[in-house]
């Protein structure tokens, strides 16, 4: 283990109140340094911000240009950040608009990291079922084949970055919150647990309940089956206050219920976790840290789409449908604490493999992909050109299919016209019979066969 100070870089958002994307720091900077010894871990964001106001310092991504050169690595994710749309969270954008978005917190990052001959390393990021824009694949195709460790979370997102490039190996690996169990020793309480707890009133066994919509059927539960459930308090958690959550989502009139006085850092919210009875909620990393650290989970998430197919195999995590009414002894029988299943052992395994690979890169020190970077804007040019063309000629093709819809409709217009034409037409004939001579005076005879039939029951 060396005596040096190792620079390392870590690319997300860790600069919003959310619980999962705040653990991969702590995460990260902890395993690398039962590692390497002493390493510094920079948390770049777009925003910066510091503590303790924060739970760590995090440095905006406008500064990287100046500190790139002091990194010795620089490890890209974890989280749902592999993507292109814009909407990331309300009001969350690049501090300069020179800066892409949503690129500038993950590609761009990535791509000064070659620039400069910094090992870069994919750090179980993921993508959730989006796609990659056509003027986006060079880029991204050019940094998975630089890089020399490629690892996402879930099958997804390795089949979608694996059809970029037939050279780079994309592999999957359990999102890192799987090791939190090397961070929180539950078997012995932190003084800050133990305050909080007593400043919220949690003083015995607890369920916990993720602070948004969609779980009515388990709050209905709770409300009508009170007495079943007379031994356990409701402690109302959000994961995620800049997604929305918040303990008034879920009503007042919950039986022993109650809410903690500040929302808690990081490893204190998976501590909190780790305690507790029952987990109840839809966040991916509440699920992954109640089943790291045994603890049985009520999803209301679907478990066959997306990122949530990763936890499909783990015992402990059980289908929650929001309107569904659940029995209560089925729910019951599963409140109960599991040791780690085969699944968990194996990704435990993986991540231990992982993070062995991650610092054996960084200490092995610099390496060669600027030339290939330099190769690549000499490229640079003719690949904007072409997608130039591509967004001309998917432009073209649109405008296409508008004008179709335009002829449709016009034929759709005359259709209506014409209907409006016979309707009218059909009406004046009608009126002209109502207002005609014959028409009046055969009225009492056509009264007459009304009464007729009634009488004889027609």
């Amino acid at each position: 283990m060396s005596d040096k100070t190792w620079q390392v870089a870590i690319f997300g958002t860790f600069d919003v109140a959310n619980y999962g994307d705040l653990l991969f720091p702590l995460i990260a900077e902890a395993e690398l340094r039962r590692r390497l010894g002493a390493v510094r871990l920079h948390a770049f964001s777009y925003h910066p911000r510091t503590a303790p106001q924060w739970p760590y310092d995090v440095t905006s991504v406008s500064e990287l240009p100046q500190l790139i050169g002091t990194l010795d690595g620089v490890l890209i994710g974890g989280g749902f950040i592999i993507r292109f749309d814009k909407m990331v969270a309300p009001g969350y954008y690049p501090p300069t608009p020179q800066i892409h978005h949503p690129t500038g917190y993950w590609l761009t990052p990535a791509l000064l990291a070659l620039q400069h001959n910094v090992p870069l390393i994919w750090n179980a990021p993921g993508m959730h079922c989006n796609k990659v824009p056509s003027w986006a694949v060079p880029l991204v195709k050019l940094t998975l084949e630089l890089s020399p460790h490629v690892q996402v979370r879930d099958t997804p997102s390795q089949t979608a970055l694996s059809a970029l490039s037939d050279q780079a190996s994309v592999e999957v690996l359990p999102d890192t919150a799987f090791g939190l169990h090397n961070l929180i020793d539950l078997q012995q309480p932190s003084p800050e647990y133990r305050q909080l707890c007593e400043q919220a009133g949690l003083n015995g066994a607890y369920l916990v309940v993720h602070a948004i919509t969609g779980l009515e059927s388990f709050l209905q539960l709770w409300k009508t089956h009170s007495a079943l459930f007379a031994q356990w308090q409701l402690l109302l958690l959000p994961i995620g206050p800049v997604l929305g959550d918040h303990e008034s989502i879920l009503g007042e009139d919950l039986p022993r219920a109650v809410s903690l006085p500040t929302w808690p850092e990081p490893l204190l919210l998976a501590e909190i976790l780790g305690h507790a009875q029952g987990v109840i909620g839809h966040s991916y990393h509440l699920a992954i840290t109640a089943l790291s650290l045994g603890v049985p989970i009520f999803s209301s998430a679907n478990l066959d789409q997306g990122k949530y197919t990763a936890l499909q195999d783990y015992q402990g995590i059980y289908p929650l449908h929001a309107v569904r009414e659940i029995e209560p002894q089925w729910f019951l029988e599963r409140l109960v604490r599991r040791t780690p299943c085969p699944r968990l052992i194996e990704a435990r395994e993986q991540l231990h493999r992982h993070w062995d690979r991650v610092a054996q890169l960084i200490a092995q020190g610099r390496r060669p992909t600027r030339q290939a970077l330099d190769q690549f804007c000499q490229t640079l040019p003719g690949l904007l050109e072409e997608t130039h063309q591509d967004w001309r000629q998917e432009c073209l093709d649109k405008q296409t299919e508008l004008d179709e819809l335009r002829m449709q409709f016009e034929r759709l217009k005359q259709q209506q016209q014409q209907q409006a034409q016979l309707m009218e037409q059909t009406c004046g004939e009608l009126e002209r019979m109502y207002r005609s001579s014959s028409f009046r005076i055969t009225a009492p005879l056509r009264f007459l066969r009304r009464h007729v039939n009634h009488l004889l029951g027609r």
